[in-house]
């Protein structure tokens, strides 16, 4: 990767994350816009299989050792106590297990070498490390820093990077935070505040030893070895002069091999922007669905996937030429994303709309597409 890179001016300019919605820390839904499917599963093409999974499910992740899927679930996300994390069957989607949690789960990842998922606990300030294989709940780590208000922290994602034995966390505040946890420990390694960067969305460049993080109109680069903030790049922060919202990369996926970075501009419904990493400059604009949030890079198929939210459709994008492939219907909210190793199987969360007052929350959907059948 290339060091050049376009520096802000220390001291001048905030990022201004800390406002973010709450569907945006957590992926709630933000609207009605349709109306939940009331079956149980629903075979939607051969290629495509839904199945409702639990009430306030967010951030899910496949583990190859397991042989499952594993999804984070708030259960109720008003009533007192913790949370959920579902393993499922991965062709069929039924429950296999429940994982009981001391606190609500948003964030997931996982661990592939030594088969730990970790659970971030957004309004809690903190992270679960549980082994996937027998369930058990390793430990819960905070880290302890408060906002403006007095409350904690909210964090957001979580990437591992198992050969540095790291696991890195944002968080949403003004001026940036990352949270650097030692994996082999489980203990705070440090804490990145008041870096000026933004630090919403997160992607690791394992390769290249660097973390890219991004955030509003900006993406930042971290050295992972030493934590310095080695280079930003930022775009106009406006679409059109007249927009009321700033853009806002809000989740990316990087192409190492080329040097590009998929982005998804969650405002204005610009779609996903593609960075040439070398220069900073935006080589391509994929329209992709409105309100784009989950992205994920498949080099083994050379596609880029992205959940578009407020369109309610997951696009399936040749890397190459940018040409929008398929264009998959999973109504209401579709969320995040994450892909098997052998680059042919897709799993999506699903949200669904907000319940109306006093009545019980949705069961929300996961999805698992067959992209050798598409």
């Amino acid at each position: 990767m290339s060091e050049k890179f376009t520096y802000l001016m220390r001291g001048k300019r905030a990022i201004f994350v800390a406002a973010l919605p709450l569907f945006l820390l957590t992926g709630v839904s933000y609207a009605v816009q349709a109306t939940a499917t009331s079956a149980v599963s629903a075979q939607v093409s051969e290629a495509v299989l839904q199945r409702e999974v639990a009430p306030g499910i967010y951030e899910l992740v496949y583990s190859p050792t397991s042989k499952a899927v594993f999804v984070a679930s708030t259960e109720e996300l008003t009533s007192k106590g913790g949370g959920t994390i579902y393993q499922l069957d991965p062709v069929t989607l039924a429950v296999q297990k429940k994982i009981d949690l001391p606190f609500k789960p948003f964030a997931l990842a996982l661990d592939v070498r030594s088969n730990t998922l970790y659970a971030g606990h957004t309004r809690d300030g903190a992270v679960s490390a549980i082994d996937a294989s027998s369930g058990i709940v390793k430990g819960t780590l905070h880290h302890g820093v408060k906002d403006a208000k007095g409350e904690p922290v909210h964090t957001r994602q979580i990437v591992v990077d198992e050969a540095a034995g790291q696991v890195i966390v944002s968080g949403v505040t003004d001026l940036g935070f990352i949270w650097v946890i030692d994996s082999k420990t489980f203990s705070t390694n440090r804490i990145l505040r008041d870096i000026e960067a933004p630090t919403a969305g997160l992607t690791l460049d394992t390769t290249n030893h660097k973390l890219l993080a991004s955030g509003t109109a900006a993406y930042a680069v971290f050295d992972t070895q030493s934590w310095e903030l080695v280079g930003d790049n930022r775009i106009p922060e406006k679409l059109l002069p007249g927009d009321i919202r700033r853009r806002f990369l809000v989740n990316t996926a990087l192409d190492s091999k080329s040097e590009r970075l998929f982005a998804n501009q969650l405002n204005n419904s610009e779609g996903t922007l593609v960075f040439d990493l070398k220069t900073g400059a935006i080589l391509h604009k994929i329209p992709t669905g409105y309100m784009p949030v989950g992205i994920r890079y498949n080099p083994i198929r050379n596609e880029v996937y992205v959940a578009s939210r407020g369109s309610g459709t997951l696009s399936v994008i040749d890397a190459s030429s940018y040409a929008i492939k398929h264009t998959i219907e999973l109504p209401v909210h579709p969320n995040t994303i994450s892909v098997t190793p052998d680059g042919q199987q897709l799993y999506v969360s699903v949200k669904q709309p907000f319940a109306k007052k006093g009545e019980p929350e949705p069961i929300d959907q996961v999805a698992r597409i067959d992209l050798q059948a598409l």
